[in-house]
C-alpha cells in the first residue's frame, strides 16, 4: 500500500475538501434553525484534524490486523451508525476539542464481557485517543465467587456474601454489616494506566460511612441507591477504602467507579457469566442504576446463551424486547449498539442459533434505529471459530475464547467504531 507523508496527506485532505466544497449543489441556508446546528454540531469542533487523526488510527490497527488472514476485516463496520449513533459521535469530537470533558460507554454482556478482556482492550485503545478518564465500573468480583478482570484487585478485611436476591449495576452484588477496609489496586494490564483520583462507591445505605485517611465520602441519592464520592489529592493506583457501620445495618455493594478527574472517555462493563436477554431482564435494579452513570451509549453483547439450549425465535424475539423495553425505560435518549454473538460451537457442530439470533436482533435494530456490529462475519463467518482455535484464540470448547481471543475481538470493535467515526468526521454538515 502506498504510503504519504503526513504533510502531504493533510495538503491532500485539504483540497478534496476544497474541491467537494466548490462541486456541491449550494445550499439556501436560510430555512435551516442555526440555534439547532449549533447545538447539535458547534462550530469550533474540527473536523478536518479528527478525519486526519483516524485516518492514521486506521493504519494502525490494520497493520495489527494483517496477520490475521482468515478476518473479514472489510465487513468490520458499524451498521446503522449514520443516524443512531450521530450523538455518540459528535459528543467524541466535542470531547477531542475541549468542548466537553467527558464521554460515558457502558456495555452490558455475557461470560464473554465479565473475563474483562473485550472491554479492557477496546477502553484502552479508545482511551488513547479520547483521553484517560480511568477505570470506570468496578466490582470485586472475587468476593462474590467469581471470577474478575486481571487489571485491578480488591479486597477486604471483613467478609462480604453473595447478594442474589438484589442484583445491581455490575451484574452481581456482595452484603455486609461488619465493619474493615477495602483495598483497591488497578494496574496498567492494558496499557491505558488505570489510576485514578476520585472514587464513587454505589450503594443502598446512606448509614453505612466509606472513608479513607484524609476524610468521609459525601453522599448524594439518585433513585434508590446511594452514591459516596471521595475525591483524592493525587491520581493513585492503590486506595484503601475503610467501611464502617455505626448502627449495625446491613448493605448492599453494587459497584465502586475508579475515575481520573482528568478530561476523557470512560468505558463501563458488565459481564454475567450465563447472562442472556432472559435472565437479566430480572434483575431491576441493574436497570435503574444504569442512568448513574451517565451512558452516551450503551452496547448490549449478549446472544450466545439465549442460541444455546433449543432455540426458539418466537420465545426469544418475546424475551429481546421485553429486555430492551426495560433497558429504555431507564436511558430513554440514549443510543443503543448490539454486538452480535460470535461463530461459536453447539452439540459439536456450528452453531446455527447464533446466526439465527443475530438475524433478529439486526431486525430489531433497523426498526428501532439502534446500531449493529457483527462479530460472527467479521471472525470469519460461520465455522471460523475453527481457525480461532488452530491460532490459539478460541477455548477448546468453542464457546468461550482465550485471553488473546478476546483482546482481538476488543481491538476489532474498537478498529469498527473508529471507522464509524472517520466516517462522521468526513461527512459534510
Amino acid at each position: 500500500m502506498m504510503r504519504f507523508p503526513r504533510i502531504e496527506l493533510l495538503i491532500l485532505f485539504m483540497l478534496l475538501a476544497i474541491g467537494i466544497a466548490i462541486a456541491g449543489d449550494s445550499i439556501d441556508e436560510s430555512d435551516i434553525d442555526q440555534s439547532i446546528l449549533d447545538e447539535q454540531y458547534p462550530h469550533s469542533i474540527d473536523t478536518l484534524e479528527e478525519f486526519i487523526q483516524s485516518y492514521y488510527l486506521l493504519l494502525d490497527s490494520d497493520e495489527y490486523l494483517r496477520k490475521y488472514s482468515f478476518l473479514n476485516t472489510e465487513a468490520n463496520l458499524i451498521q446503522g451508525d449514520s443516524l443512531a449513533l450521530n450523538s455518540f459521535y459528535t459528543k467524541l469530537i466535542a470531547l477531542r476539542s475541549g468542548l466537553v470533558d467527558r464521554v460515558n460507554v457502558y456495555q452490558i454482556g455475557d461470560s464473554h464481557i465479565q473475563s474483562g478482556y473485550f472491554a479492557g482492550t477496546a477502553r484502552s485503545a479508545l482511551q488513547k485517543h479520547f483521553g484517560n478518564a480511568g477505570r470506570g465500573l468496578s466490582f470485586p468480583y472475587r468476593l462474590a465467587g467469581t471470577n474478575q478482570p486481571d487489571d485491578y484487585r480488591i479486597s477486604s478485611s471483613k467478609a462480604w456474601t453473595r447478594n442474589n436476591l438484589t442484583v445491581g449495576i455490575a451484574g452481581y452484588t456482595v452484603k455486609s454489616k461488619q465493619s474493615g477496609i477495602l483495598s483497591l489496586k488497578t494496574n496498567d494490564f492494558f496499557g491505558s494506566g488505570n489510576k485514578h483520583d476520585l472514587i464513587r462507591v454505589i450503594s443502598n445505605n446512606d448509614k453505612y460511612l466509606w472513608s479513607n485517611s484524609k476524610q468521609t465520602a459525601s453522599i448524594d441519592k439518585l433513585a434508590d441507591i446511594y452514591i459516596h464520592t471521595l475525591n483524592l489529592d493525587q491520581l493513585t493506583s492503590v486506595t484503601d477504602l475503610t467501611f464502617s457501620n455505626p448502627e449495625g445495618q446491613e448493605t448492599d455493594l453494587y459497584g465502586i467507579l475508579l475515575e481520573s478527574t482528568e478530561p476523557g472517555l470512560l468505558y463501563h462493563s458488565t459481564g454475567v457469566n450465563g447472562g442472556s436477554f432472559d435472565n437479566l431482564e430480572a434483575y431491576h435494579p441493574l436497570f435503574s442504576q444504569i442512568p448513574a452513570l451517565k451512558p452516551d451509549l450503551i452496547i448490549v453483547s449478549l446472544g450466545t446463551n439465549d442460541a444455546q439450549g433449543n432455540y426458539r425465535a418466537e420465545v426469544f424475539k418475546a424475551q429481546m424486547q421485553k429486555f430492551m423495553r426495560r433497558l429504555k425505560e431507564h436511558n430513554p435518549e440514549t443510543p443503543v449498539l448490539f454486538t452480535l454473538p460470535p461463530d461459536t460451537f453447539k452439540r459439536g457442530g456450528i452453531n446455527q442459533d447464533i446466526y439465527k439470533v443475530g438475524s433478529e436482533l439486526t431486525s430489531y435494530a433497523r426498526a428501532n434505529g439502534y446500531a449493529v456490529w457483527d462479530l460472527a462475519t467479521v471472525m470469519g463467518g460461520k465455522g471460523s471459530v475453527r481457525l480461532w482455535k488452530a491460532n490459539a484464540l478460541a477455548a477448546n470448547d468453542m464457546i468461550h475464547f482465550s485471553p488473546k481471543g478476546y483482546m482481538l475481538q476488543g481491538y476489532l470493535f474498537y478498529q469498527a467504531l473508529i471507522r464509524g467515526y472517520k466516517k462522521f468526521t468526513e461527512t459534510p454538515r
